[in-house]
């Protein structure tokens, strides 16, 4: 199981249940079922796609906070 740093500074680290996001030692959200080798190509990360893959989690996450 990897860690990994994007760009923007999200640690993100894989589980058994997908990857585990923070941020500033804060939890951010997780990537249900995503390992960081469904952003691999070529034998690099994607920093765009997992930073936008995050992105979207959180503005679902804080749409559902907010409406419930």
């Amino acid at each position: 199981m990897g860690t990994y740093e994007t760009e923007l500074g999200y640690i993100v680290r894989e589980t058994l249940t997908g990857l585990d996001v923070t941020e500033d030692g804060e939890f951010v959200c997780e990537l249900y079922g995503k390992t960081l080798d469904n952003y691999r190509y070529d034998g690099d990360i994607d920093d765009d796609k997992l930073e936008s893959d995050i992105k979207e989690t959180i503005e679902v996450a804080d749409f559902l906070a907010n409406e419930c």
